[in-house]
């Protein structure tokens, strides 16, 4: 049967005029999107096709296979995240920037909240430079956190690094003096208009000034980098006054007659939002054969390990089945943690989560195992002491003696000279930690037990001196060395390089903000309990309502057939409200 495009969907394919398509989630924006970049490209127009996410925009680059490759292979359709795009017209300028990587920008940042006493953690710090970076304008010295986010500017100058809202910033300057290019393109088509910073507004703009006809998509019910600086409404209310023409899509075609009501009722409580129609055409439902899952319901387990077995249980049967499952999570961590338990099952899922090898903890693990193979370094000697609570101060004062630069620092007797050490405290602290060491190391030396035997004896030691708060974290670490098979001096390098996720598994598991644009044929909420979903409200950032109910929404609006919210004791105030709608 051919598919039908809604009158909407089919002014806005027809359309020769920049627009922007609003619709609720389902709607099909991002598929009209697509069509539009084909369309275009086969009547020989010159087509960017782009996002704000390297992943959304993997993902968005699948949807549009096959019948965007030829395209993509002629040249006439370019794909590429807007950070992508404004670096090729820098470097066509002649402008050569050294350019941070996320990962050393997460290193800066580390640096600096110990050296400015930082009281946040660091994916706060993270949003704080990203909320001021995307500004117009800079952040006023008024501002609380201006201290903070002055010296990470600092700090990049000093070391001649440039991030990606200098690079923005850098191609905007250009534009509007005339000493850099707008890109060369007929069309500019983005998805999710609402996630966009006031900066890359202003990009958007300068494009479409220059002539260049844009195609946006939105729906300021999921922004999802409110946290960073993402204007939600105010981005499609500003770019509507651009004399766009605006189409709507009203009707959802992904949710059930079950969910789409109950969603619309809980998007209809954002303090902040466009005023929409939002009606319902029923999908589908995934049929429930084989134990798969109903259009709403709750599940409640004792304890997270009996909660991820079930989880499993469920990926399993829709792997047997067919048909496709989202796991989503709160954060990071929890995605990584589900991830991992997946692979040793055998699914091989589609994971979005972050590597776990950029944060502190696992750095320091990672250390402890390059110390033990002979490859000490001063800084993965002071990683791991730092790690294990010995003051930075102590430290950097081994360092400054020497103590920590030889390779076989380990088989030197792991030396940390105590006479200058007057806490009682530390010393016992540095004792237990040379015990452990070359507890460890008398057993590599000997060969008598294999590597992994060694190295989680040396981790059983080690353990209890890690934070509390930290442990989740250490021991998927632990975990994933220890599953790994090969030599560890070929395999290492493998664990450390981040790869695209597998865009052809039927399980998908990953944080809520990388789900944006993921249609399944079920979705389970992992643990939405009190106090996880959202955590705590943070003391350095306060509160955002509005942010957390848009991540919930975005999390329970990626599937056309059930939805499964689980929890470790009571669900959360924003599950209670979609389960106690009648």
């Amino acid at each position: 049967m051919p598919f039908t495009w809604s009158p909407p969907q089919a002014d806005a394919l027809l359309s020769s005029e920049s627009y922007v398509l609003l619709g609720c989630p389902g709607s099909g924006k991002t598929t009209a999107l697509l069509e539009k970049a084909r369309l275009l490209a086969t009547a020989g127009q010159r087509v960017i096709l782009t996002t704000f996410a390297f992943r959304v925009l993997e993902n968005l680059k699948q949807r549009g296979a096959p019948a965007l490759t030829p395209h993509i292979a002629s040249g006439l359709l370019k794909v590429g995240t807007l950070y992508d795009l404004a670096l090729q017209a820098v470097q066509q300028g002649g402008i050569q920037l050294n350019f941070a990587s996320n990962n050393q920008v997460r290193q800066l940042l580390r640096q600096l909240m110990a050296e400015e006493s930082f009281p946040g953690t660091l994916e706060e710090a993270e949003h704080i430079i990203r909320s001021a970076r995307g500004r117009a304008k800079r952040l006023p010295e008024s501002d609380r956190f201006y201290p903070f986010v002055n010296a990470y500017k600092t700090k990049l100058d000093s070391l001649g690094l440039s991030d990606r809202h200098d690079l923005i910033r850098r191609h905007v300057l250009g534009m509007k003096e005339g000493s850099l290019p707008v890109l060369a393109t007929d069309w500019l088509l983005l998805d999710g208009l609402q996630d966009a910073t006031e900066l890359q507004l202003i990009w958007l703009q300068l494009h479409h000034t220059h002539g260049v006809r844009l195609a946006l998509t939105a729906d300021d019910d999921l922004t999802a980098f409110g946290r960073d600086g993402a204007q939600g409404a105010a981005a499609i209310q500003q770019v509507q006054g651009w004399e766009l023409e605006t189409h709507t899509l009203p009707a959802s075609h992904r949710l059930t007659a079950t969910l789409a009501p109950k969603l619309a009722k809980q998007s209809r409580l954002l303090r902040l939002r466009l005023n929409k129609p939002q009606t319902t055409v029923a999908a589908p439902l995934a049929t429930q054969a084989g134990g798969l899952l109903p259009p709403l319901s709750h599940r409640t387990y004792p304890h997270l390990p009996v909660l991820h077995a079930d989880l499993l249980d469920i990926a399993q049967q829709y792997q047997q089945q067919g048909q496709r499952l989202g796991l989503i999570t709160y954060d990071d961590l929890s995605a990584a943690i589900l991830t991992h338990q997946l692979q040793a099952r055998g699914l091989n899922p589609a994971s979005f989560a972050r590597l776990i090898w950029e944060e502190p903890i696992p750095q320091v693990i990672l250390a402890s195992l390059h110390i033990l193979l002979g490859q000490a370094t001063p800084q993965y000697c002071m990683l791991l002491l730092l790690g294990l609570g010995l003051p930075a101060a102590q430290v950097m004062h081994w360092q400054g003696l020497g103590v920590l630069n030889a390779p076989d620092w380990l088989a030197q007797g792991a030396p940390l000279p105590l006479g200058a050490v007057s806490s009682p405290t530390v010393q016992n602290l540095a004792q237990q930690i040379r015990f452990a060491l070359r507890s460890a190391d008398t057993l590599w030396q000997h060969r008598t037990l294999p590597p992994t035997t060694i190295f989680k004896a040396l981790w059983a030691d080690l353990l209890p001196l890690i934070p509390n708060a930290d442990q989740a974290q250490a021991l998927l670490a632990l975990e994933t060395l220890l599953s790994l098979s090969g030599k560890l001096n070929e395999v290492l390098p493998r664990v450390m390089t981040e790869t695209l996720p597998n865009m052809n598994s039927l399980i998908t598991v990953g944080p809520v903000r990388e789900m944006r644009n993921h249609q399944f044929d079920g979705a389970v909420l992992v643990n939405a309990a009190e106090g996880v979903w959202p955590p705590p409200i943070s003391p350095t950032l306060g509160a955002d309502h509005d942010h957390e109910r848009r991540m919930w929404l975005l999390a329970c609006s990626r599937t056309r057939g059930g939805l499964l919210l689980t929890s470790v004791g009571e669900p959360c105030a924003l599950a209670r409200e979609l389960l106690n709608d009648k």
